[in-house]
């Protein structure tokens, strides 16, 4: 196994922020805000967001499984206001992950050095293709501009190419 060099990681991205000498940087493309209020919902192939009192009890019936993300548009300035305590869904442009390689995306530093928390680092399987999403937590208030890459995606090679590409739910993912 061997780590790509930036730019042939950038041969996958459809858009980048900056090329590194082991990954790019990306911006986020859109933002949504996870509101407050909703429990979230995870059971076989259903993922989203249920309102707290559907899952009490019992014999409660199927509770309604929903998308309650809302976008965020930075302001005229071109800078997202994150609220301290919210968690922040973040898109990032198209990515295609050739078939001899794996893809990660981690957190930027800077992000880490000034708090504000990536949720979870992304292992993106050889042949995915698509517009993918990461969380963020914000502990305080942060002032970020649309334009600041808060990722970094690294490919590693991997020992031989997949002999099946991903084909999962997320595939295509777009906005």
């Amino acid at each position: 196994m061997s780590v790509l060099s930036g730019k042939e990681v950038a041969k996958s991205c459809s858009s980048y922020k900056k090329v590194n000498p082991n990954g790019v940087d990306l911006s986020p493309k859109e933002v949504k805000l996870v509101p407050r209020g909703y429990k979230i919902y995870l059971h076989g192939e259903e993922r989203g967001y249920i309102a707290p009192s559907a899952a009490r009890g019992k014999r409660a019936r199927k509770p309604e499984v929903r998308d309650v993300k809302e976008l965020v548009s930075p302001d005229k300035e071109g800078f997202y206001d994150f609220l301290k305590g919210n968690i922040y869904e973040l898109r990032f442009p198209k990515v295609t992950v050739p078939a001899d390689c794996t893809g990660f995306a981690f957190p930027r530093s800077t992000v880490n050095r000034l708090g504000i928390i990536k949720l979870e680092s992304a292992v993106f399987d050889s042949g995915y293709s698509g517009e993918f999403t990461q969380s963020i937590f914000t502990p305080i208030d942060a002032r970020v501009h649309k334009d600041e890459a808060l990722v970094q995606l690294v490919f590693i090679r991997n020992e031989a190419p997949a002999t099946e590409l991903y084909s999962g739910r997320y595939q295509n993912e777009k906005s």
